[in-house]
This record gives structure tokens, C-alpha cells and sequence, in this order.
């Protein structure tokens, strides 16, 4: 289950349509649309602050929806490899900051 299909099903689960809990939380809905088809990872952080709170969960919990514990076996390697897949699919401003934030002293 990715995380977009947990808040989804939480959605569901209270009884909302999306364009209801948008409403609910006043967001857009169609900023909600977006987050929810596959974006949470890139949403603004107050716009994910105000979906966990509505639906009483935590930004960890969500974290750990996408990143079960690792496997007693992985390895460093292991690590780094999921690490650059991780920036690979970062957007290019992300990048970019990411780029500052670790050559910056």
C-alpha cells in the first residue's frame, strides 16, 4: 500500500468524498487530487500537516507506510543504493537544495 492509498482509504473510512474533506480542511481540491494521485512524498509540508491532523495520524506513521523496517541482512550498500534511488526521484528544485544543503559548511 503506497501512502496516497492509506490517506485515501482514510478518507473513506470517515465517511468523506475527497472534494468533502478538502472542504473540511480548506484545501483545494484539486491540490488535494494532486497529493492523493501520487505527490505526498513532494506536497507541501503544511498541506500534509493539515491531512495527518484531520485524520489523526503522524507524519512518522505515513513515513513508515512507504519504508517498512529493513531486513536484518541489508547491508551499507544496500543502503546507499536505496538512498540515490531516493534523490533520482527527487524533483530538480529538491535537488538543487539538497545540492546546497550538503555542500554548504
Amino acid at each position: 500500500m503506497t501512502r496516497e492509498d492509506y490517506v485515501k482509504s482514510l478518507i473513506k473510512a470517515r465517511g468523506y468524498t475527497f472534494k468533502a474533506f478538502a472542504q473540511e480542511i480548506n484545501m483545494p481540491y484539486t491540490t488535494l487530487l494532486s497529493i492523493l494521485n501520487g505527490s505526498i512524498g513532494g506536497a507541501a509540508m503544511d498541506n500534509v500537516l493539515r491531512i495527518s491532523q484531520a485524520l489523526d495520524f503522524t507524519i512518522e506513521e505515513l513515513n513508515d507506510i512507504s519504508n517498512p523496517p529493513r531486513e536484518k541482512g541489508s547491508t551499507q550498500a544496500d543502503n546507499d543504493e536505496d538512498l540515490l534511488k531516493l534523490i533520482h526521484n527527487l524533483p530538480e528544485d529538491k535537488k538543487r537544495a539538497l545540492k546546497i544543503l550538503l555542500t554548504s559548511h
